[in-house]
């Protein structure tokens, strides 16, 4: 690191290169090379950026973006969600099963897009258009007929918090959806805001627990009243406080994420090559057996999530290494699967006719395949030097409007087309 630091001593350019690739190594090896090149004004640029000591006298420089207002807005929207959110316990008329199923996606996701219209001040016109979608949205799901038994009112219950994330994503990037480093960012930004949000909810199960037995020492029952108030407040508002702690306090300092995809990638491999030897011996088929079909497909978002996050970080000038491979390896073995899962869907319909839930398992499991079927192809070009990482990426990003529009195809569409089957 030191000899390419002094050989590109004179280029801005590929000094930046060299510290996005690998910062700390970077910052290590530059203190020699400074000894070396000190006359360099490129060099003495650099030296401050990387050193540069806060005169006596004044404050430290904050590294946190945080500020008061933050933490207001976001008590403030949880307040406001947590309450929506207690409405069947307002009005005892109100069914607890029918609200949640329809409703819930929208209050979480509302709090969250009005967090980044908040932060990131988005034009008033992108606002009025985001709540109308979302109002309407949430309208046409509480219009539904009341039928539990009903496949496609099911479908869309399942189907529409997707295009709420798809909206949460347009308010993420302040309206710039055709930004597709910004797209990236946002994927970036769900692998932390599931694993800060389930952090913060397993340290509220601690507190729940101690609670409990604390107040159980004094003959004080508050289980029911907690329940009803605290907990229900702090489920809701553990997507937005960690939704806070990624935007302004973590921020692009350290990425839990891509850490554990890297980590767990070839777990899943080896899980996925044990559990398909094992199929085998056992004779248990897909084509007949519902359930595995349904793991099929759980284990096509999951493999692709651990994917996204694991090239998410990856340095685009980084050579091929480990884990690279490990993906390749592994998006490979869920292709083979996707067609076997795809093979049993076609048998079913073909076999006991259409149904509600086959023709969505069957879009889901095509997209998936295309999908994977890209990273596959563009992976292997940039391991064989024919492409640039960056392709692989703007695939990844290119390839989300096509789950939203499935999304509202399956949710509004397949109601009608069906008559609420």
């Amino acid at each position: 690191m030191k000899d390419k630091i002094i050989s590109a001593a004179n280029s801005p350019h590929n000094l930046e290169i060299l510290y996005r690739e690998n910062p700390k190594e970077f910052a290590h090896a530059f203190r020699d090379a400074f000894v070396e090149q000190h006359d360099s004004a490129i060099m003495q640029v650099w030296n401050e950026r990387l050193f540069f000591k806060e005169p006596e006298g004044e404050s430290e420089i904050s590294t946190s973006r945080w500020r008061p207002r933050d933490i207001w807005v976001a008590i403030a929207l949880s307040l406001i969600a947590g309450t929506l959110a207690k409405i069947p316990h307002f009005f005892s008329k109100v069914d607890d099963e029918l609200f949640y199923s329809r409703n819930l996606g929208c209050i979480v996701a509302g709090a969250l897009i009005a967090y980044f219209c908040i932060q990131k001040m988005c034009k008033r016109s992108l606002v009025g258009t985001m709540v109308a979608l979302l109002i309407g949205a949430t309208a046409y799901l509480n219009l539904l007929p009341d039928r539990s038994n009903s496949q496609t009112i099911i479908l869309s219950c399942i189907h529409m918090p997707f295009f709420f994330w798809s909206l949460l994503g347009v308010a993420f990037l302040g309206g710039a959806w055709r930004d597709l480093k910004g797209r990236m960012s946002y994927v970036r930004y769900n692998g932390e805001l599931l694993i800060y949000s389930t952090v913060i909810l397993i340290g509220g199960m601690v507190l729940t627990g101690l609670t409990f037995a604390l107040f159980g020492l004094i003959d004080l029952s508050i289980e029911e009243w907690y329940i009803k108030n605290v907990v229900v407040y702090g489920s809701i508002a553990s997507p937005i406080v960690a939704t806070l702690l990624i935007d302004r306090i973590v921020s692009d300092r350290f990425k839990i994420a891509p850490l554990l995809a890297k980590v767990f990638t070839p777990l899943f491999l080896l899980t996925v090559l044990v559990y398909l030897m094992a199929m085998i011996l056992n004779q248990k088929s897909p084509f007949t057996d519902r359930d595995f079909l349904i793991a099929f497909n759980g284990l096509l978002l999951i493999v692709l999530g651990l994917c996204v996050f694991s090239i998410s970080e990856r340095g685009s000038r980084e050579m091929a290494g480990v884990v690279d491979f490990m993906n390749i390896g592994l998006v490979s073995v869920t292709l083979a699967i996707d067609v076997i899962a795809l093979a049993a869907i076609l048998f079913r319909l073909t076999s006991y006719g259409f149904t509600p839930n086959r023709v969505a398992v069957l879009g889901a499991n095509l997209l998936a395949f295309g999908h994977l079927a890209g990273i596959l192809w563009h992976y292997v070009g940039f391991i064989r030097s024919k492409s640039d990482l960056d392709h692989l990426d703007r695939w990844i990003v290119r390839y989300i409007p096509a789950y939203t529009t499935w999304t509202l195809v399956v949710a509004v569409g397949l109601p009608l087309v069906f008559w609420f089957k």
